[in-house]
């Protein structure tokens, strides 16, 4: 282990006082916060910003200590009815990149799926090769019924379907 400081930004409380490389924001991976606010040419950033339409379901502050601002939408192209996404309003780039902040939207899709009432999937991914198109966290809540034809990965009848 290496004593090197985390980079500045690096907020993670379990830090100080320990060492920043057992840490869940490991800050090699973590983005600075001021990163995090908007990122010009993100789609969700822009729907965030009003500056892109959006059905817009609902509208959280997270309980934590980070206090997260979570939203959830209909995506543009939904594979099943009750298809929604779930992302924080700040930009993060994969669930990969800010432990605290991926488990409060972790934690609010957790809530909006026990609403559903029904069987469903949720699904997010971190990488280009992990069928990642939209490159700012989110998580799929698909609802899913017997024999609804939905296969995993998702396709539609002309080709691969959008993932964000």
């Amino acid at each position: 282990m290496t004593n090197q400081q985390p980079r500045s930004g690096h907020i993670c409380p379990n830090c100080p006082a320990g060492d920043p490389w057992a840490c869940h924001c490991n800050p090699e991976t973590f983005e600075r916060l001021p990163d995090r606010v908007r990122r010009p040419g993100c789609p969700f950033c822009e729907i965030v910003s009003g500056n892109a339409p959006a059905i817009i379901l609902g509208e959280w502050k997270s309980g934590s200590r980070w206090g997260t601002e979570i939203i959830a939408i209909v995506p543009l192209k939904p594979v099943v009815d009750g298809h929604i996404l779930v992302l924080p309003k700040t930009h993060l780039v994969d669930f990969t990149r800010g432990a605290q902040v991926a488990g409060d939207v972790m934690t609010r899709a957790s809530i909006l799926a026990h609403k559903m009432r029904t069987p469903v999937n949720l699904i997010t991914s971190a990488g280009r090769e992990a069928t990642q198109s939209v490159f700012h966290l989110h998580l799929h809540l698909v609802p899913r019924s017997a024999n609804d034809g939905l296969a995993l990965p998702w396709y539609s009848g002309k080709g691969r379907a959008n993932h964000g």
